[in-house]
């Protein structure tokens, strides 16, 4: 199986990260029928009690042993106590005690990854950046479509996460500080990439692959400006060389909805909360040019 590993990143905090990932990961998995693996390495853990109940996720991770903290964990004291099919957990637990989404799965994360930027310096950058792939590889070839979702921030996990990934996806909202902080996020990721690029497997080469665009409201002019500005910045970015000409704003832009913000109460993708939404008609419609557009990619 060619998997599709791709990181979410975006150094600024709500603008949709982890329900971009949440999201489409449940729609290519029950729509699509896609094996798809979601990897939270964000230590507020929110992917991972979006979609388990608070006391499932404190009793499976706890002390962090089942978590994608173990993986870091390992490297800091040299032992080998990270156990993929234990952390694995498979599916979605409804109201009812069903499981759903059985082609989701899902490596939570815990509140202990807080712990590892102040220790990560005790190893060689490209030890560091290489943890989650050495990790993690072999595994993601079971899978059809690997979600990364990373810490707001340009920290080593969120490194090592550009540095395992095919492309990059950058959840955003249509204002001028997310604008301002894209370029910055390019440069950094171009800067990355020609760091990595002893250490990286052929033919990956991390980019900016596409844009997603949360929060959007129809009303007034200030979102479709703010949009414009954003194609403007690609297009120059693109010239520039700090874009792949490849990397795309996918429609349709996520609206305001609060049924989904609702399906975080429920532990819930939207899809499976409440399907006849607007937010679960968005996402489904993202979803299938998210696939269009990275099942094209080379």
């Amino acid at each position: 199986m060619s998997s599709k590993v791709l990181a979410f990143i975006n150094f600024k905090g709500g603008v949709g990260k982890t329900a971009t990932v949440v999201n489409i990961g449940a729609t290519l998995a029950k729509l699509h029928e896609k094996k798809v693996l979601i990897v939270d390495i964000d230590p507020q853990s929110n992917s991972s009690v979006w979609l388990m109940r608070p006391d499932r996720w404190r009793e499976h991770v706890t002390g962090g042993r089942k978590s994608t903290f173990q993986i870091y964990d390992d490297a800091l004291h040299g032992k080998n106590r990270f156990n993929f099919e234990e952390a694995l957990v498979k599916g979605v637990v409804t109201w009812t005690g069903f499981t759903d989404l059985p082609r989701l799965h899902l490596l939570p994360a815990a509140v202990e990854l807080l712990r590892i930027e102040d220790r990560v310096h005790e190893l060689r950058d490209s030890a560091v950046y290489r943890l989650l792939d050495a990790a993690l590889s072999s595994y993601f070839k079971e899978y059809d479509y690997v979600l990364l979702d990373c810490p707001p921030n340009l920290y080593s996990t969120t490194r090592g996460a550009i540095f395992s990934a095919d492309s990059c996806v950058v959840p955003y909202v249509p204002d001028y500080l997310s604008l301002s902080g894209f370029q910055v996020l390019a440069e950094e990721i171009l800067n990355m990439r020609e760091r990595f690029a002893p250490h990286l497997p052929a033919r990956r080469k991390p980019n900016i692959g596409a844009v997603v665009v949360s929060h959007y409201r129809q009303s007034g002019n200030v979102y479709r400006l703010a949009i414009n500005e954003l194609e403007l910045s690609i297009a120059q970015l693109q010239r520039s060389g700090l874009l792949s000409g490849q990397t795309a704003i996918l429609e349709p832009y996520i609206r305001h909805c609060v049924r989904v913000a609702e399906s975080t109460n429920e532990h819930l993708p939207v899809i499976l909360y409440a399907p006849g939404s607007i937010g679960a008609q968005d996402y489904c419609d993202l979803t299938q040019r998210f696939l269009n557009h990275f099942e094209s990619k080379k």
